[in-house]
């Protein structure tokens, strides 16, 4: 799914939503911005730094159909310390709603990008170059280093090891200051400590960005952001208003 550039600027995105639809939690994300921007890349860094699988970090699977559209409601569900944001001091509460950004961001790049990819042989290619393609999204925030700098957490927020996120925070740096495309895929090769001559690499990269092209055209590329926000917003307005605390979320 997306990286982590692609998750800050759908972050920043949905927290300009926010001020006109939940000014609340608007607010509450100023208060707290490093812990609602580590929220948003926390399942990815729960993956990288924990080697923890994807159903316990995303709560789906791309193999396991009948899981898609319920991330946010598994993870309540397998969860349910978590469950009612009312029982939460205010830096957890904002860790978790980016939490909630991540998944809602993931699910909706499947749904709307990725599902055109299912039963193609060689695929994988095609989603680099994809995931390439939208960290070119731009990026609200204004100093999103900064807020990576400041999370210092090393406690938990329930299944959330809030140390393994900022391992991870440090480590995708980078992806927070840089803009050039070339440089934001080199920063993802150094972390998946890719051992392929950088001539060669970039060679394969301008290839995926091709191959992804068809895949991925302005429309579709809104209809990505449109359906991000609003899962986003929706799933957020649902939580602060404890839907998913009490029996009926089973």
């Amino acid at each position: 799914m997306p990286r982590s550039r692609c998750h800050f600027a759908l972050l920043s995105a949905l927290h300009k939503r926010l001020r006109v639809e939940q000014p609340k939690a608007a607010a509450l994300a100023d208060r707290y911005l490093s812990d609602f921007v580590a929220g948003s890349t926390a399942p990815d860094g729960l993956r990288y730094v924990g080697e923890a699988g994807k159903l316990a970090t995303h709560f789906y699977t791309d193999e396991q159909e009948e899981t898609w559209g319920q991330a946010v409601a598994r993870m309540f569900r397998a969860h349910p310390d978590l469950a009612d944001p009312d029982r939460l001091r205010e830096r957890d509460l904002a860790l978790v709603l980016g939490y909630i950004s991540h998944l809602t961001v993931d699910e909706a790049f499947r749904d709307v990008v990725t599902s055109q990819l299912h039963g193609m042989a060689d695929w994988r290619p095609v989603v680099q170059g994809l995931w390439s393609m939208v960290d070119e999204l731009p990026v609200g925030y204004s100093d999103v280093a900064g807020a990576i700098d400041r999370f210092s957490r090393k406690d938990r927020v329930g299944f959330i090891d809030c140390g393994m996120v900022g391992e991870f925070l440090t480590l995708i740096r980078p992806w927070a200051t840089e803009e050039d495309p070339w440089r934001l895929e080199r920063i993802f090769l150094t972390l998946t400590r890719s051992r392929v001559p950088l001539e060669e690499a970039r060679q394969r990269w301008e290839a995926n960005r091709q191959r992804a092209a068809a895949f991925m055209d302005n429309a579709r590329r809104e209809r990505f952001v449109g359906e991000a926000l609003r899962m986003g917003a929706e799933e957020m307005a649902r939580y602060l208003e404890s839907g998913y605390s009490g029996p009926h979320t089973q």
